[in-house]
């Protein structure tokens, strides 16, 4: 395989046009104080094509997603993303295209917990490798989260099976670990700023070692994450066995460093990263919420531990 970790012409520009929208929107601290999804923002990533990435109306692949999220994570952008990549590998054209509109949002979820039901439009549920569209059987009980992302629990209903979701999964697993990869890079870029700028005792404190070391250690650990999501997105494309196992692998791996960055990028700004207004707190909450959307990392941990101790011993054992 010739592995190729450089995004080309066309992925590169999907990364300029969606970099100007959300600035143009005011993505920021601030942004989802008021509404957690602004109507506005949806609309325009839909219009933009960044809802349909990945299907047959949308055109591209893993590596689109990937360039995309790349980008939507470093601006801290809000809303179903990683759900709506998976769902629209799952449902019926007609669901897909309500989805890439931007006139329903999905909500992907398991053991009853679903990220943003209480304003969806479309449920799927993942139970283990299969996935389901399903109703609420009831009323969703509604949760705030630190993210300010309406999560809910509710009691699923399955209208129809959608078959075996590893490969949406896979495509799943790639999204949150670029997007997480977009988020923490913005962490260490805004740390290593206020590094630069902030003097103490006559001298910007990124000249100390206490505070540079701990963020290039982050920075050389963020970007084994980035080589490792792109690597899967490119095996996910080329239909290469074992991609979906890459793809669980890269996100095990951004979770564990964008939960790094983030720690450094606290550390350094002290009770300022803390606050709602300032430049990293909206960020962090963004990577931790991502962290835990679905698949779990459960799902991750025993795709990657089957891969690597291979078939159950009882059946090696017979052969």
């Amino acid at each position: 395989m010739n592995l190729k970790l450089s995004y080309d012409d066309e992925q590169l520009a999907l990364q300029d046009s969606i970099d100007g929208f959300c600035r143009r929107a005011g993505t920021g601290p601030l942004f989802a104080t008021d509404a957690p999804l602004p109507a506005t923002f949806w609309s325009g990533l839909a219009s933009l094509g960044v809802l349909l990435l990945g299907t047959e109306a949308g055109g591209g692949g893993a590596l689109e997603i990937a360039a995309a999220m790349e980008t939507l994570g470093r601006h801290g952008a809000p809303g179903p993303l990683v759900g709506t990549f998976a769902a629209t590998a799952l449902l019926a054209d007609d669901e897909i295209e309500r989805i890439g509109s931007g006139d329903a949002l999905v909500s992907v979820g398991q053991n009853r917990l679903f990220p943003w039901a209480p304003v969806a439009g479309l449920f799927v549920e993942v139970d283990g490798d299969e996935a389901w569209l399903i109703e609420p059987g009831g009323a969703v009980d509604a949760h705030h989260t630190t993210g300010n992302e309406p999560w809910g629990y509710l009691d699923p209903v399955r209208v129809r099976s959608l078959g075996d979701a590893r490969a949406a999964m896979a495509r799943t697993q790639v999204a949150a670990a670029a997007y997480l990869v977009g988020a923490a890079q913005e962490l260490i870029d805004l740390a290593a700023e206020y590094a630069r700028d902030r003097v103490q005792f006559n001298k910007p404190i990124a000249t100390f070692q206490a505070v540079s070391h701990p963020l290039a250690v982050a920075s050389v650990r963020l970007n084994a994450s980035r080589i490792l999501t792109r690597g899967a997105a490119q095996r996910l494309d080329s239909d290469e066995s074992g991609a979906h196992v890459a793809a669980a692998v890269a996100r095990l791996s951004a979770i564990g460093s964008a939960m790094a960055a983030g720690y450094q990028a606290h550390q350094l700004f002290g009770a300022m990263g803390f606050t709602l207004e300032g430049p990293v707190g909206h960020l962090s909450h963004r990577i931790r919420q991502v962290g835990l959307l679905p698949p779990n990392q459960n799902y991750s941990h025993e795709l990657v531990l089957d891969d690597l101790l291979g078939p159950p011993l009882l059946e090696r054992t017979a052969s």
